[in-house]
């Protein structure tokens, strides 16, 4: 009786433990079988991952535009392009205490810029002269040789300062760069002859005769010339003229008296008389100036027309007035003033006696597209009215 139940005893603990052993051998091929499906699942997420970073960098490289020159200097990659799709480029000059930009246009064989540089005489030769940033009345004439058409870069205005431009560079081109400084341009505005237009469409350098002496003019705010009328402010974006004003006020209130008693002479018999006019100011627009020619006339004229606008004089008498002011008449025009800065040159880094843009060499290239093979990635524009889908 005790061997039989030993015995059983025994068969079920061996049978126990052989389903022990069994159960731990399904859990290790479950195991094994679970991470042999995670690895190659991993594999194949990693393959396609690595395919598709591929495929994006190359179409990356594809569209990407990079600028090297003669010796395969890279310049870098475009940030846009001109009007002539030439490529264009930030340069950033760090020679100054703040780090600014400036875009460079690349074309084959020369460097441009939207602003132009100044130099005495006709041919960009000497220390060159720039404008301000933002300065639409000093120049404002673009290639086309119509006013209000370019020579003005409003990213450098954005900036704050200072002004930089590409001119004639030790070689001519393929052009240097040159930055505003603080100081005043050495040279008189007449003596202005030329300026180096990098953007010029042209064979050869681009210096074109200019003559900054040809300002435009525009018609000042008058409505404060005569003070004793009403009280009068110069409007916003206009500037008062009373400091230059003052400085013929001595010959405008000897004309201006003589002219009022010969006026009251005429209406004398009428019963009428002009009371005496204190002159007030002008206002020009801002970077603009009271012009001199004809100044004096043209106020006296100016301010008793206005005088018999408020009055009660009657049209028959102001008739009789008319050839008394007819020598006088004139209107007050403002002009704007060249006020150019000096530039001297950027330096490379590393070199301070080559310029920024001397280290390289035309002529300039862009890379080619990459090739990525037949099923690259594909940048494709719908069919359809106004794309060139076939």
């Amino acid at each position: 009786m005790n061997s039989a139940t030993t015995n059983n005893n025994k068969g079920r603990s061996a049978l126990a433990g052989s389903r022990k052993s069994q159960g731990g051998f399904v859990i290790t091929m479950e195991l094994l079988l679970l991470t042999t499906i995670l690895v190659l699942g991993t594999l194949v997420g990693i393959v396609a991952i690595r395919d598709a970073l591929v495929k994006r960098y190359v179409s990356q490289q594809s569209q990407a535009a990079i600028v090297v020159d003669a010796q395969g200097q890279v310049l870098g990659e475009a940030v846009g392009f001109d009007e002539h799709d030439a490529p264009r480029l930030f340069y950033i000059d760090r020679s100054q205490a703040s780090n600014y930009r400036t875009l460079i246009g690349i074309r084959d064989d020369r460097f441009t810029s939207r602003e132009p540089l100044y130099y005495a005489g006709n041919s960009c030769e000497g220390d060159p002269c720039i404008k301000s940033t933002s300065d639409e009345s000093a120049d404002n004439t673009g290639v086309d040789g119509v006013s209000g058409s370019g020579s003005v870069s409003y990213f450098n205005a954005l900036q704050g300062q200072p002004n930089y431009a590409v001119g004639r560079g030790s070689s001519g081109l393929p052009g240097a760069l040159f930055r505003e400084t603080a100081q005043a341009c050495p040279l008189e505005s007449e003596a202005i002859g030329s300026r180096w237009v990098s953007q010029k469409v042209v064979q050869g350098k681009p210096c074109e005769a200019v003559s900054l002496d040809q300002t435009g003019t525009e018609a000042s705010f008058s409505e404060c010339l005569v003070s004793n009328l009403e009280p009068c402010a110069c409007p916003e974006s206009y500037e008062d003229e009373g400091d230059l004003l003052a400085n013929y006020l001595p010959l405008i209130n000897s004309t201006l008296e003589l002219t009022r008693s010969t006026i009251n002479l005429t209406l004398l018999p009428f019963g009428e008389q002009l009371e005496p006019i204190e002159v007030g100011t002008l206002c020009c627009p801002q970077a603009m100036a009271l012009q001199p020619n004809e100044l004096i006339n043209s106020v006296v004229f100016v301010a008793i027309n206005q005088v018999l606008e408020k009055s009660a004089i009657s049209e028959p008498l102001k008739q009789l007035i008319d050839p008394i002011l007819a020598p006088l008449e004139g209107e007050i025009l403002c002009e704007a003033f060249v006020q150019l800065k000096a530039a001297e040159s950027v330096a490379a880094p590393g070199d301070p006696e080559q310029n920024a843009l001397e280290a390289f060499s035309a002529p300039f290239r862009v890379n080619l597209p990459a090739d990525a093979g037949a099923n690259s990635w594909r940048s494709t524009p719908p069919r359809g009215e106004g794309t060139f889908a076939p």
